[in-house]
């Protein structure tokens, strides 16, 4: 178990948890996910720009906390797929946000956030609830993503 110091007053709730799920203390969240249902074009890229941004503060809060007791939490962006994507990856495991696009017979484009891995059904394209998910999701990706010697 942890104990709290004088310290701690200047790290956020999340990196409080992040060092508690290294040390064993954090239950294994539930990522809140939703159907994810085409939308227009434009909404679904702010959606996905809300969570790309939110990722790397995330990630440099968790990361700031991992002190060599686990792998980096890693934000790749993908290019040259006709997606908007990013992958979050720790160790061997690796979760994917991306934007689709399709084309409606009315002449409207409509699009989706999506996310794969970590459980998210590949028949039906999950979407994170809420930006929020994504410290679910890094906490996930950090206590799977250790390797067996990690502790």
């Amino acid at each position: 178990m942890t104990q709290p110091s004088q310290r701690d007053v200047v790290f956020t709730p999340f990196m409080l948890r992040v060092r508690a799920a290294l040390d064993g203390e954090d239950r294994r969240p539930d990522l809140r996910l939703g159907p994810s249902a085409p939308t227009g074009v434009a909404n679904a890229t702010d959606e996905w720009v809300s969570l790309r941004a939110r990722s790397e503060q995330v990630l440099a809060e968790a990361n700031s906390m991992v002190d060599g007791r686990a792998p980096l939490v890693e934000l790749d962006d993908e290019f040259g797929t006709g997606e908007l994507a990013f992958v979050l990856k720790c160790g061997g495991k690796a979760a994917r946000i991306s934007m689709a696009q399709i084309s409606m017979t009315q002449g409207a484009r409509q699009a989706w956030v999506q996310l794969q891995g970590f459980g998210a059904s590949a028949s039906q394209p999950m979407a994170p609830a809420d930006p929020e998910v994504l410290e679910d999701l890094v906490v996930l990706l950090l206590r799977e993503g250790r390797r067996p010697d990690d502790g």
